[in-house]
């Protein structure tokens, strides 16, 4: 066991359906005891998408030419000359996890936590839950600490 301790989160299965019932526990282990804010439970379901950003500014240079050159008009131009050159629009993709939805159980309050807890817990599932394949699903437990690195941990799960 690494740092200040572990999270394990234990549930019967990993695929759900609208309406079923998340049960399991939340075994917090520690090395020592430590004070937190709180201790939470997340169900979370986020997708990726792409974003495009359209950026006004010289292109970011890519050494295929040699050292910090770029040519420009049968012209080998170095670093300092491309950004002289007026603005060039070019575009940047990247992704972005995008949140849909958002459930959080608080499952113990600012106390000092002893070195091995367990928590008990059930999650209702609704009936208009989204259950498409691009969503993602998890639960997240969170002991936060006040100054320090937050212990967690994530399991993955499937809806639908």
């Amino acid at each position: 066991m690494f740092g200040r301790g572990k999270i394990d989160i234990s549930i019967q299965k990993t695929r759900y359906a609208p309406g079923d019932t998340i049960s399991g526990a939340v075994t917090l282990t520690l090395n020592r005891p430590v004070k937190a804010r709180e201790m939470t439970l997340s169900l979370i379901g986020e997708y990726m998408t792409i974003v495009t950003d359209r950026v006004i500014g010289p292109v970011p240079l890519q050494r295929k030419w040699g050292q910090g050159s770029l040519g420009f008009g049968g012209k080998m131009l170095q670093s300092d000359e491309i950004r002289k050159i007026a603005p060039i629009h070019y575009y940047e993709r990247s992704t972005k996890n995008v949140q849909i939805y958002g459930f959080k159980e608080q499952l113990d309050g600012e106390i000092e936590y002893n070195q091995s807890t367990r928590y008990q817990f059930q999650i209702k599932i609704t009936e208009d839950m989204p259950t498409s394949s691009t969503v993602n699903w998890y639960l997240l437990t969170k002991l936060d600490i006040p100054h320090g690195r937050d212990i967690t941990k994530k399991v993955r799960i499937t809806i639908g």
